[in-house]
């Protein structure tokens, strides 16, 4: 068969309104041939584009048959070329999965070089086109910027925008350079989330200036190349309250209107539970279009798919939409649909599948990208690997996590490395489940203990914590432990202290056999960590209620506030000796409105209280005491909220003891105490200790600082956990969150100020700042170096924290005089080549005419002490006194 172009104007005046609707959806069906349900689509409501999935793939021969089959079934009913989408990322989210080239994900191409994603999107477009696929949905550039991101990962290329942009930039031009149309997703951004939209609605409150910065960094990069984009089922509170999908604010004016993108505009599928669950599919189609969407991909069922047909019709009939609209979308699309007609017909319906096998068979994409999976490769931290025939090597079998993944089966670590072995390469192999018990947990570590080194390939250990728990328990029983990571990096952050990380981005069978080289000891790791391995730090505030000094209408006035200031969770206390006979009421005022705010509950209560009042929608649920193991247990398994325990009263015999019983640690929170009376609040190095604790069983810890606005009656005193946190700046207690090993930061105080709460929500927590006061007479040089970003050296002394800065100009000498403990110096111009040093006294020095002592920390010196080779920090001055 050969296509036609369409006169657009004549061909949308002829056809009938069901035709036209045919053309904005895009179906999806189950089966390797046309069977009744896509017949029916196409032949009855004039359906005029198919999305394919791996449910429709045998083998190539049979796919091409199929795509042959479906254009001449569209052609032949509408006489309109149809399109014929996939999505095909690469990595883990891989459709055509076995022949064709198994392209690697976007994680794995940026641990190598960015120039490869151009060549890996050319070549996708060329094997894609010989298949008849004329729109990709890809790339991903969401910035995965959340660590706990469910369905995103590694799909993302980065955590940076710049890099996510320019490797995204690269990829479409490859992709579009062969024909095919990419469809960039998921806008205005996918990557902050901690829900998967498969299964739940996201909500992100950010402004529109936070994703200025961050998320829409790429898509306003290639809005001027890229054929398509696809809006993210999230709701984007500061914009609208409804989902992207569809929200005329975000769709129209925001994408169309200020970023100026005229390209197609797709859905993801409406049948996705963020859609289907709250506003159903079929008024979701009507309202994405209404939004400006141009066409709504409907996936999977029948009923859906026509349902939703037959609502935009009805849609248009009652004045929903307007014909006018209608045929706007249509004739882009068959714009679109005109400049593929030729590409189409000489690359795909012209050539034989020969010829088109030749393609698809070919050694050069699959030797290409098994060097890039080869490269990717990267040693996080560790030592060298060293193949020996004490070894055993545990891996699990993949499989997908989400929906937006496919189940494979030709893929294995363990069979890749067993139909390798011979007498240069003998280990041997246990194959373990993702998701562990307690007692297969038990069972490996005994026979692990039998080896001299062992290799375990972690995959989605964050989210799998029993993965987690057999690292941290095979580290203590272990002489070498070596870990890779299979999928998510952030896998090391349930397991921070061992010695040997290496990561991989995928679990493909380019990736098995990258594994298995390395393992033989024919590959050493080249590749670079694409994203930062520290977690996003989550902020909260608290609220007290009952209390006389905080009146209902004060609370709820302070959540509007949070709401405002991108706060989205509170901790509650419930048993407070001071509250009034109205607590109850009050309280379910506050959590009612704060519930309708998105505000996340953190509700504090002992086993009396829990008893006497009707518990309110909660996050998580503090057990502060009265509660037996067996209570615990049923409460752990509420899908409605997590559990939360008691830094001070958890120990890790409880904590096993809670595991063996079949506590779902995944559900777990733990959160320390905050101390109202001065002198009583923790050591450093007490939290320190007991974090390292809960950190080995993947358990998120919470931490309270005191507000400098208002401290909380009776005592006045400050909320800390810290005791040392009473008395210091805010920034200075900030800074030491990440050394402490804390993942939440809660201000204990009511009420906190607008500009704290923005300091603790928009804090640098990966650079440590140290607040300093310096004295009224140094020079424009030296408050400038002052001002610098600072490294600590790599070859740090004992006796302070170092940064090498340098300036021009020249450092005069002055102030020579002992420096003291805290004291800030910067070496003169008779240190010569060391001119310009800027150090942190951490122990008593003689003076030296060489060096300008300029200033003192406003801190305690614990705070610098944190500081370590290589780390980041900066000095804040707060204040100048005379010398």
């Amino acid at each position: 068969m050969k296509l036609k172009s369409v006169e657009i104007k004549k061909a949308i005046n002829n056809m009938s309104l069901e035709e036209k609707i045919g053309q904005l959806i895009i179906a999806g069906f189950t089966g390797y041939e046309i069977n009744d349900h896509i017949s029916t689509l196409i032949d009855k409501y004039k359906l005029g584009n198919i999305n394919l999935l791996t449910r429709n793939f045998k083998s190539i021969e049979q796919f091409h048959n199929l795509v042959i089959e479906l254009y001449e079934k569209v052609y032949s009913s509408t006489n309109i070329m149809p399109f014929i989408s996939i999505t095909q990322e690469g990595g883990m989210v891989t459709r055509i999965n076995k022949e064709a080239t198994f392209f690697p994900g976007n994680m794995t191409i940026a641990a190598t070089d960015q120039k490869n994603t151009y060549e890996v999107g050319r070549l996708m477009g060329e094997e894609l086109l010989s298949l008849g696929i004329n729109l990709d949905f890809a790339p991903s550039l969401d910035v995965n910027n959340n660590p706990a991101n469910p369905v995103i990962g590694v799909r993302s290329y980065s955590d940076d925008p710049e890099i996510v942009a320019k490797m995204g930039e690269n990829f479409i031009n490859g992709l579009q350079s062969t024909g095919v149309i990419a469809i960039a997703k998921h806008f205005p951004g996918h990557g902050d989330t901690d829900l998967d939209s498969h299964f739940n609605l996201p909500t992100i409150n950010k402004s529109i200036d936070e994703l200025l910065a961050l998320e829409l960094v790429p898509f306003k990069r290639v809005s001027h190349i890229v054929k398509g984009m696809m809006p993210a089922h999230i709701v984007f509170e500061q914009m609208d309250n409804v989902p992207i999908t569809v929200s005329k604010k975000v769709i129209t004016e925001l994408l169309k209107g200020k970023i100026g993108f005229d390209g197609l505009i797709i859905s993801d599928c409406m049948e996705m539970k963020a859609i289907a669950n709250t506003i159903t599919t079929p008024i979701g189609v009507v309202k994405a279009l209404q939004a400006g969407q141009d066409q709504v991909i409907i996936s999977s069922t029948i009923d859906a798919q026509i349902s939703s047909i037959e609502e935009v019709k009805k849609a248009v009939n009652d004045g929903r939409l307007s014909l006018e609209e209608i045929n706007r979308k249509v004739e882009k699309v068959l714009t679109y649909k005109n400049s593929l007609v030729d590409i189409v017909n000489s690359k795909f319906l012209e050539i034989d599948y020969q010829e088109k096998e030749k393609i698809l068979l070919n050694k050069y994409p699959k030797e290409f990208v098994q060097k890039i999976v080869d490269n990717s490769l990267t040693k996080v931290k560790g030592n060298k690997y060293y193949c020996c025939f004490n070894t055993l090597v545990i891996a699990p079998s993949p499989f997908a996590m989400t929906v937006a993944e496919e189940q494979t089966t030709n893929r294995s670590i363990i069979k890749e490395i067993n139909d390798s072995l011979n007498e240069d390469f003998k280990v041997d192999t246990l194959l373990m489940n993702v998701n562990l018990t307690i007692s297969e947990i038990d069972n490996i570590l005994l026979k692990a203990k039998r080896y001299e080194q062992v290799v375990i390939c972690t995959y989605n250990a964050y989210q799998f914590t029993n993965q987690a728990l057999l690292v941290n328990k095979l580290y203590d029983a272990i002489n070498k432990l070596y870990v890779i990571s299979l999928k998510n990096p952030y896998d090391i952050l349930k397991f921070k202290q061992i010695e040997n990380y290496l990561c991989l981005y995928e679990y493909t069978p380019t990736s098995v056999k990258t594994i298995t080289k390395f393992l033989k000891g024919d590959l050493q790791p080249v590749g670079k960590l694409p994203v930062s391995l520290n977690e996003k730090i989550t902020c909260g505030a608290s609220i007290y209620v009952g209390l006389d000094e905080y009146p209902l209408s004060k609370n709820l006035e302070y959540l509007d506030m949070l709401k405002e200031n991108g706060i989205d969770r509170v901790f509650i206390s419930a048993h407070i000796p001071e509250m009034k006979p109205s607590f109850k009421q009050e309280l379910e005022e506050v959590c009612s409105y704060a519930d309708s705010l998105g505000i996340k509950i953190i509700m504090d209560v002992s086993k009396p209280m829990m008893n006497s009042f009707k518990m309110p929608k909660v996050y998580s649920l503090r057990l502060d005491y009265g509660f037996s193991d067996e209570e615990i247990l049923e409460l752990s398994k509420s899908k409605d909220f997590f559990i939360e325990f008691n830094a001070s009263t958890i120990t890790e015999n409880k904590i096993i003891r809670l595991k063996n019983i079949g506590v779902d640690f995944s559900k777990v929170r733990i959160s320390h105490n905050f101390y109202p009376k001065k002198y009583t609040g923790l050591d450093r190095n007490e939290v320190i200790k007991r974090d390292n604790i809960f950190k080995k069983y993947g358990i998120k810890v919470m931490l309270y600082i005191p507000s400098n606005n208002e401290h909380r009656p009776p005592m006045y005193e400050g909320l800390p956990t810290i005791e040392a946190h009473r008395s210091l700046r805010m920034e200075a207690i900030l800074s030491e969150i990440r050394s402490l090993g804390i993942d939440e930061v809660f201000i204990g105080d009511s009420y906190a100020s607008k500009e704290e709460l923005q300091m603790i929500k928009n804090f640098d927590y990966e650079t440590i700042t140290i607040p300093i006061i310096i004295n009224d007479d140094l020079s424009n040089e030296e408050i400038t170096l002052l001002e610098k970003t600072h490294y600590n050296r790599i070859d740090q002394p004992i006796y302070f924290k170092r940064s090498s800065c340098r300036i021009d100009g020249v450092i005069k000498p002055h102030n020579q005089i002992e420096r003291k403990t805290g004291y800030i110096t910067i070496d003169n111009s008779l240190f010569k080549r060391y001119q310009g040093e800027v150090c942190i006294m951490t122990k008593d020095l003689e003076k030296d005419e060489r060096v300008n002592v300029v200033g003192k920390i406003a801190c305690d010196i614990e705070t610098v002490n944190f500081i370590k080779p290589q780390d980041k920090f900066k000095l804040l001055i707060i204040n100048k006194v005379k010398k």
